[in-house]
């Protein structure tokens, strides 16, 4: 049996069909999923409905932060540090949120780090009262942590927030409930975030718990010598404050000695700058008091007893006996 010969523009046509075959089989074997690639809808980090204030600063630090301000902390300049003789714990009522599903990958040293996939993460800073843990994967919406005056410096309780994507991207890079970040203004109050706790949640902020630090669970660490539960380059800070007398130990004169050597030195802070990269504890409780040894009472010294002389006491001599007999007068 014969047959004809393919006409040539139909050979053409094949070997073009075939190579868009091919193209489209590569790209759906290499391109990216869209989740993996594209930026997460993140979300402003907090519940909706809930007026917050933008700080003043507008873009600042690492990663183009932007400061969100609960409605319990009003809006201050005066920046207060950890160690300083007038800084105060304070913690906020209100929860921060999660502003994109993700997977907790650090919730200490007043720090909630979310890792959202395909390189982007988002970060709250002066977080208190953690509400997640490591390993946890959260939805949007989550309850994370508290805005609290913990990490470093602060002008009060708030959420110092950034974002970082797998190519340099910022938080200047992204929209936050649909709002390009880079039009978020500074001082301005923002309520509508689409942002929803999952069920069962609550939308209203629970009451405010005590202004006090929870203690450590094994007692003061060594190392923590501003007594904030946690060992990190803000204690190394607070023992320079000591050392040059910018602030009084109450709190560290324990915990900032960490080679129980009973002094407070330079060596403490380098000691504890060894632990900040595995951002751990040093493994070891507070050094114990030191013993003072009570000063012995003086006992009295009785008064000597008297031992009485039994040696007869001598006979007296009469009269006149020193010279000599007494002559006798005859009569």
């Amino acid at each position: 049996m014969r047959f004809a010969s393919p006409h040539p523009g139909r050979l053409v046509l094949g070997a073009v069909f075939a190579l868009l075959l091919l193209a489209i089989a590569a790209l759906l074997l290499v391109r990216p999923s869209e989740g993996a690639s594209g930026q997460p809808n993140f979300l402003l980090p907090w519940q909706h409905g809930q007026t917050w204030l933008t700080g003043v600063s507008s873009f600042h630090n690492a990663n183009d932060a932007l400061d969100f301000f609960p409605p319990d902390t009003p809006l201050s300049l005066d920046v207060k540090c950890e160690g300083d003789p007038d800084w105060v714990f304070r913690v906020s009522s209100y929860f921060v949120l999660s502003s994109a599903p993700g997977l907790v990958v650090q919730a200490s040293n007043a720090s909630v780090l979310i890792d959202h996939g395909g390189g982007w993460r988002s970060r709250n800073y002066h977080m208190t009262g953690f509400v997640v843990e490591v390993g946890d994967y959260v939805p949007a919406g989550q309850r994370l942590a508290r805005p609290s005056t913990l990490g470093f410096c602060s002008t009060g309780p708030h959420d110092h927030f950034w974002i970082e994507g797998p190519n340099g991207e910022t938080t200047a890079d992204v929209t936050l409930s649909g709002i390009p970040a880079t039009e978020i203004g500074s001082n301005t109050y923002y309520s509508d975030t689409s942002n929803f706790e999952p069920a069962g949640g609550g939308a209203s902020p629970p009451p405010a718990p005590t202004a006090t630090p929870p203690p450590a669970p094994h007692g003061p660490l060594r190392g923590d010598a501003n007594c904030d539960g946690g060992v990190n380059a803000n204690d190394a800070t607070t023992v320079l404050w000591i050392l040059t007398g910018h602030t009084n130990p109450e709190c560290g004169v324990l915990t900032a000695d960490t080679d129980c050597d009973g002094l407070i030195t330079i060596q403490d802070a380098l000691n504890i700058l060894l632990h900040v990269p595995a951002l751990s504890v040093l493994p070891a409780t507070a050094c114990p008091p030191p013993v003072t040894t009570p000063t012995p009472v003086p006992t009295s010294i009785p008064s000597p007893t008297m031992i009485p002389d039994d040696t007869p006491a001598p006979t007296p001599t009469p009269p006149g006996s020193d010279y000599g007999p007494v002559a006798t007068l005859a009569p």
